[in-house]
């Protein structure tokens, strides 16, 4: 039976404890995570996701983990965390993980106590001090400290004091990443597996929590913003075609290094298929001459081992040989290429010379005692690549929204809370518009129930984005997030239009559809208006720029 100790008076038992934390000692010591021979696929669709990968993980590392949509990355993020279990091979961790989006318990009301309690129920222990075991884990959890702590990353992710005392739930969406952040990172002894962490936040948010990570150790993060990986990451971890790989240095470093590899290979390849055709030649040629020399025998050819004919079709042999060596060569060759395949545009003609196309007239909109837009006028004229940019709450999505649609379109269209409340919005006649969501509208069937006209141009845009042939005849539930952003956005431009709008159009996708859309709008120079928080894509591609 446990001897209590409950009568020992609480202010002597706190000062032993104290004395005994403030003497521990102690180091620590970097942990690993280690995949060995690591299988896994979808057994119900029959897709194979991982085959016999091997990786050793330091828990010290910046780890940015890259690749195409649907390549598994978040797969590997829940394997790791022990969400999911390979069907061969094994996980290996002496250090425990944490999963964010992290699943904030809310117990209490409180920010500071929301907090508290889930860094290891903090609250709680905080709570009842006058407990012995209470007390012990309070002290080992660092429950004394952890007040100024939370100060201190509060002040790092650029958050008021004062959100603190407020309810959790009133908390903006920005505000609430930024707290499940400045948590997961609090906890002890963890390595934090963290899937897109800045998805709907603004440039400034972006800003703020990359300069946040990079102060930090011990995480994975899956992000295809460019810029915010150069300045987190010191690894990278590349889901490829073939292979999975980890490099040291940011994503222009890979990049840089792929990109020379890459070049090298395909000079290495070309060397190859010239080296294969003149062997090939000399083989034939050697057959020849050895078929010759069988029927002209020299009268000496019976004074040597070997007559002509043999000397010719070993040197036949050995050019096949070579040429089955070098093929087999060729095909480990640029196996991992990642070809972006040209994505096309299509715009209506001109409206019959039209100075403008859409007219913002004064507007402004909001409810009847709160207006949140105020007294805004835009004119839309043809080939106006326009980025409408600002802080998360301005409005911006709501503007998009706005101007897709005139005082006499359906309600129903619109998908707005509130009303215009004066100004007006004018459209030339006939204009068409395409418009894609930031959260896409297909939640669940398959992608032909949401694609009748129009069929073989959003086919062929969703095969130039890389989605899998088959992706017609899969459940939209088995698609990652961001091919079902990749089916929404082909589902929009593939509309008849003479305006694109797109909102948070990047959202989810991989870096290689970026760089597609940057070089189809550069290309064909389509009028669209875009909200986005890709620093470098909207720079890129933007000849106006909208700040709200």
């Amino acid at each position: 039976m446990r001897r209590s100790i409950g009568r020992i008076p609480a202010k002597t038992a706190k000062a032993n404890l104290l004395l005994a934390y403030i003497f521990r000692k102690g180091s620590a010591i970097m942990a690993q995570i280690i995949i060995e021979n690591m299988s896994f696929y979808y057994k119900e669709y029959f897709e194979s996701i991982f085959e016999d990968v091997n990786l050793n993980l330091d828990s010290d590392w910046k780890l940015g983990l890259i690749g195409r949509n649907g390549r598994g990355k978040s797969t590997l993020l829940r394997l790791l965390h022990g969400e999911l279990l390979p069907d061969r091979g094994r996980v290996n961790k002496s250090i425990n993980t944490e999963f964010f989006p992290y699943p904030m318990g809310l117990k209490f009301s409180r920010t500071i106590d929301v907090i508290k309690e889930n860094i290891g129920g903090l609250k709680t222990l905080e709570d009842n001090l006058e407990d012995m075991d209470c007390l012990q884990k309070y002290i080992d959890l660092e429950g004394y400290q952890i007040e100024s702590r939370i100060l201190k990353e509060m002040n790092l992710m650029k958050l008021s004091e004062s959100l603190l005392e407020r309810d959790y739930s009133t908390l903006s969406g920005g505000e609430k990443t930024k707290i499940n952040l400045i948590t997961l990172f609090l906890k002890q002894n963890v390595f934090v597996l963290l899937d897109e962490p800045t998805n709907h936040l603004d440039i400034e948010g972006k800003r703020i929590v990359a300069k946040y990570l990079k102060g930090k150790k011990g995480f994975i993060v899956v992000s295809h913003d460019r810029q915010f990986l150069d300045v987190v990451c010191d690894h990278i971890l590349s889901i490829n075609k073939k292979s999975i790989e980890i490099e040291k240095g940011n994503y222009s470093t890979w990049l840089k290094n792929k990109e020379l590899t890459e070049q090298y290979e395909l000079r290495t390849k070309e060397k190859l298929e010239k080296e294969i055709v003149s062997l090939g030649q000399r083989a034939k040629t050697s057959r020849n001459w050895a078929g010759l020399a069988n029927k002209q025998k020299s009268e000496f050819a019976g004074h040597f081992r070997s007559n002509g004919s043999q000397a010719y079709m070993r040197q036949a042999k050995t050019s096949e040989k070579r040429i089955l060596d070098s093929i087999q060569g060729k095909k480990l060759l640029l196996c991992n290429f990642e070809k972006e395949k040209k994505l096309q545009l299509n715009q209506g003609d001109a409206l019959c010379s039209a100075p403008w196309l859409l007219i913002a007239d004064h507007i402004s909109f909001g409810f009847s005692k709160y207006a949140f837009i105020e007294d805004f006028s835009l004119t839309i004229n043809q080939g106006d690549i326009i980025w409408i940019r600002g802080e998360n709450g301005k409005g911006k999505s709501t503007l998009l929204r706005l101007l897709s649609r005139s005082r006499n379109m359906d309600e129903e269209q619109v998908d707005i809370k509130g009303e215009i409340m004066s100004g007006n919005i004018y459209h030339m006649t006939g204009l068409d518009i395409a418009f894609s969501h930031q959260e896409p509208i297909l939640k669940e069937g398959f992608p032909k129930d949401y694609f009748s006209d129009n069929h073989s141009y959003w086919h062929e845009l969703c095969l130039s984005f890389d989605l899998p042939h088959n992706f017609i005849d899969r459940p939209i539930e088995t698609f990652s997030n961001g091919e079902i952003k990749k089916l929404e956005m082909a589902r929009a431009l593939s509309l008849p239009n003479h305006i694109m709008f797109l909102d948070e159009p990047l959202n989810y996708m991989d870096i290689y559809f970026r760089k597609q859309l940057e070089e189809a709008i550069a290309c064909y120079k389509p009028t669209v208006v875009f909200v986005e928080h890709d620093e470098r894509f909207g720079e890129t591609v933007a000849n106006r720029i909208i700040e709200l």
